[in-house]
């Protein structure tokens, strides 16, 4: 369980040793990836028709397309934070205790409750809210049960839990060289097996995209950057060095893939390498800012703003789906079209605004009466 002497904990180029020092960029980083799936979300998960949307420039368009994206940003963060703890915590007393403990405390209050309400407002789908009890939202395909549009958020929480119940005890009896090599091999394997079941027939929607071990690989991404911020290797060389290389990589990938529909959601090129591209563009960027950290360049990432979302970004990621829905209902109810009495602008314009002021205002009531309770328990773990 001792760390090899080539992967001893690391400084990074301002001198301060990674484990030690919160790292306020990745707040931005996660108020990014929450951003990005609620934007997407409200602009093609509210039943808006294609023609309101364009009046949107292209780019802007290409932009909150790909917004789902969001989701693997978030997924390689998780690998590189959770990690990290564990990690930093392997030698301790209580390490399987304290993680399991803590970890309990940040999701189960807020994730219980979510299901406790959806319930009762999605009628009719209690299989689903019985898997969502034991984390399988993502296998609702598998097990032929209806997914109700608002708790369907709840698959990529399954993945990430699924991940955490085998991790630590990797992470406990693997030294960091070792657990490196096997975080890249997850890496290199999963697109190479999302391929082979996608030419197999494998639903790439509903199957290749929410199965767990399809998706690991970003987590496993994550995990390899918390290693290695914590290795003599994180110096502004070896920073230049990963980065060139992953852009090089997620470059290489478009570019060989685009003949064979990689930029197309049903080909098998799709299918095995449309995450793994970005992921080595979300990874070199998340490099990129822990070199820089605390310079004017990643100011942005620092900012109020972005902290506010990343507190909040647990509770946005998991009703504002929902959300969505009751707006829909409650201008159904109200026999209201804000598209025909507003025009295209307005109509996206004010759905972002109400909904972007409506969940965060839930989310920062929950963070203070509910998540912040327990969260206060940590201090026992």
């Amino acid at each position: 369980m001792t760390s090899d002497t080539a992967l001893e904990q690391g400084q990074n180029p301002r001198g301060e040793v990674l484990s030690s020092v919160h790292t306020p960029e990745l707040d931005g980083f996660r108020a990014l990836a929450v951003t990005m799936v609620f934007v997407a979300h409200v602009c093609y998960g509210s039943r808006l028709p294609l023609a309101v949307l364009s009046w949107m420039p292209e780019p802007l368009r290409q932009v909150i397309t790909h917004g789902w994206l969001g989701v693997d940003l978030f997924f390689i963060l998780s690998g590189l934070l959770i990690t990290g703890i564990l990690v930093d915590s392997k030698n301790s007393a209580a390490y399987f205790r304290n993680f399991y403990g803590r970890r309990a405390l940040r999701i189960l209050p807020l994730y219980l409750t979510c299901i406790a309400v959806m319930s009762i407002a999605y009628r009719g789908y209690g299989s689903y809210f019985v898997l969502s009890l034991g984390f399988l939202a993502n296998f609702d395909h598998l097990f032929h049960v209806p997914e109700p549009h608002g708790p369907g958020v709840f698959w990529s929480l399954s993945i990430e839990e699924h991940f955490y119940l085998l991790w630590p005890l990797l992470v406990y009896f693997l030294n960091r060289s070792h657990l490196l090599l096997l975080s890249i091999l997850i890496v290199g394997v999963t697109p190479i097996l999302r391929g082979v079941c996608a030419a197999y027939g494998m639903d790439a929607n509903s199957e290749i995209y929410m199965y767990s071990f399809f998706r690991f690989d970003g987590l496993a991404l994550g995990a390899a950057l918390a290693i290695w911020v914590r290795s003599r290797y994180f110096t502004s060389k070896h920073i230049v060095i990963l980065v060139t290389t992953l852009g090089g990589l997620a470059l290489a990938i478009t570019v060989i893939g685009r003949p064979y529909g990689i930029m197309q959601g049903q080909s098998v090129a799709s299918a095995a390498l449309r995450y793994t591209q970005a992921e080595f563009l979300f990874a070199a960027a998340i490099a990129s800012a822990l070199a820089l950290g605390g310079s004017t360049l990643t100011a942005p990432l620092r900012s109020r703003v972005a902290k506010f979302v990343s507190d909040r970004s647990y509770c946005i990621y998991l009703i504002h789906l929902a959300l969505i829905d009751l707006y829909l209902w409650t201008m159904h109810s109200l026999n209201i079209n804000d598209i025909v009495s507003l025009g295209p602008v307005l109509t996206v314009c004010l759905r972002l605004i109400i909904l972007g002021v409506t969940t965060l205002l839930i989310a920062s009531l929950s963070r203070r009466f509910l998540e912040g309770p327990f969260l206060q328990l940590k201090r026992y773990f």
